[in-house]
């Protein structure tokens, strides 16, 4: 492997990070000394920028980007994309539902399957029945009402080749979250099982809000019938990157 960049967002993580980092940078070393972790504060309101520049000063291919308020995980995923230079890019959550000993595995998929991208499919969540539900719901509802098919399980884990991602970056709608044009761009994917833990956070960060923005920034400009598309694009506010 030549280069690898991983996009991290990060909300009030600070119970975690740590525990991410010291999980992540193994596998990162065994795989290459060319990175870049993209820490993407999404405004979060405890001691997590903090703890991300603590980290920082022991690993200069950390970088962070602050955002100035509280844009949602989508537009800061975005934010992470929009800086990513690397020839293999991985997205994940910060709270180790992700396991980062997975990385290795969808990257051997992705070299084996001779695809652009390989996305985690859960075969077991650990998780409240109330979020399955809620999460497997959404997922049938986009694939129903929008052209744009997301295995049932799959989450935000993934690994792409930075040529996939450019190839997104050049449809010119650029409504819809960035994860669901890779979709829409038809990048040739496969999906490997893997199993997703507990989080590491009491409380989900998650709230009723943010899942309908959610639903509302990846069905509404999708939609199969183009009368009732509501154009959404990513947006977000760097306060500073460091």
């Amino acid at each position: 492997m030549k280069s690898l960049s991983l996009v991290v967002p990060v909300f009030n993580d600070e119970k975690v990070i740590q525990k991410f980092y010291q999980r992540l940078k193994p596998v990162i070393d065994s795989l290459t000394q060319n990175y870049e972790i993209l820490f993407i504060d999404d405004g979060s309101e405890d001691n997590s920028f903090r703890i991300l520049r603590s980290l920082q000063q022991k690993d200069e291919n950390i970088k962070i980007l602050k955002l100035s308020k509280n844009f949602g995980q989508a537009n800061a995923i975005t934010a992470g994309l929009d800086h990513a230079r690397n020839d293999l890019i991985v997205v994940m959550d910060s709270d180790l539902q992700d396991r980062p000993e997975d990385i290795t595995k969808m990257i051997s998929c992705l070299k084996k399957n001779d695809v652009q991208m390989v996305i985690a499919n859960w075969i077991h969540r650990d998780e409240p029945f109330w979020k399955k539900f809620i999460s497997d719901c959404f997922v049938f509802f986009s694939n129903f009402l929008t052209n744009i098919k997301q295995p049932q399980h799959a989450r935000v884990f993934r690994v792409f080749t930075k040529k996939a991602l450019e190839t997104v970056k050049k449809i010119p709608d650029k409504s819809g979250t960035i994860l669901s044009r890779f979709y829409r761009a038809k990048i040739k994917y496969s999906t490997v099982a893997l199993q997703r833990d507990k989080s590491c956070i009491r409380k989900s960060n998650y709230n009723w809000k943010k899942l309908f923005q959610l639903a509302f920034d990846r069905i509404l400009p999708n939609l199969r019938i183009k009368i009732l598309r509501v154009e959404r694009s990513p947006k977000y506010v760097i306060e500073k990157i460091v």
